[in-house]
């Protein structure tokens, strides 16, 4: 069991390396960045064992559309604004993506391993590696993605501070959920579409992504070498 907690783990870790990879020009502290993967991780463990106690009489669907993604949106964001928001180290909008994404990634860390330890309890190691690839592909990144839109927006914010800003955040945020609802609708319908859509989704981060940086760039200090 402890091998599978393991294998469950890493994808949410290598996808964290990728996210914090991207921001070469002036990256986040580890231990900092770290940090806020745990709290997510924290969060989510916390959220799972609360909501079991809670009396459901909601379908599986509604669930995972509605409820689930106003909660976990919810609960990543507040992981990023009550640890690290405050932080001199947050300046800048793609440092709100990169915490962003580390709070979803530990979030997703810990609900990837009661989905994949549940499907080797019920089906056996076969069904146990099939929910763990799914999921290393679909719906581990998904966390991030969706996270990375009130991230970024949350970075303007911390750099702006007006009311357009804060009306910026509020949108991200609302953003991310509706994405996250959809995917969850899209992927529980068809897998085939909620993989497609999550294609799109990576595309376009990247895209908002890549112009952020750009816009950045001039006030990139000289001593720090960027490569592409």
């Amino acid at each position: 069991m402890l091998i599978w907690a393991i294998a469950s783990i890493l994808p949410a870790f290598l996808w964290m390396i990728y996210f914090y990879r991207s921001d070469r020009y002036a990256p986040e502290p580890k231990k900092l960045v770290a940090r806020t993967f745990l709290v997510g991780a924290l969060v989510g463990a916390a959220m799972v064992f609360s909501l079991k106690e809670l009396p459901f009489y909601a379908s599986i669907l509604t669930l995972s559309v509605f409820i689930a993604p106003v909660t976990e949106e919810t609960a990543k964001f507040l992981c990023v604004r009550w640890t690290v928001y405050d932080r001199k180290e947050f300046d800048e909008p793609v440092d709100g993506m990169v915490y962003a994404t580390a709070a979803a990634l530990g979030f997703a860390s810990v609900e990837n391993i009661i989905y994949v330890l549940n499907s080797w309890a019920s089906g056996g190691a076969e069904t146990g590696v099939l929910v763990l690839a799914g999921r290393s592909v679909l719906s581990v990144p998904a966390h991030a993605l969706f996270s990375s839109l009130w991230g970024l927006a949350l970075g303007w914010h911390k750099k702006r501070k007006t009311l357009r800003s804060a009306l910026l955040v509020v949108l991200g945020l609302m953003g991310g959920m509706v994405l996250h609802g959809l995917f969850n609708y899209l992927a529980t319908e068809n897998l085939f579409g909620g993989l497609i859509f999550l294609s799109l989704m990576a595309i376009a981060w990247r895209g908002v992504f890549l112009l952020t940086r750009r816009a950045l760039k001039p006030n990139v200090p000289k001593d720090v070498k960027a490569t592409e």
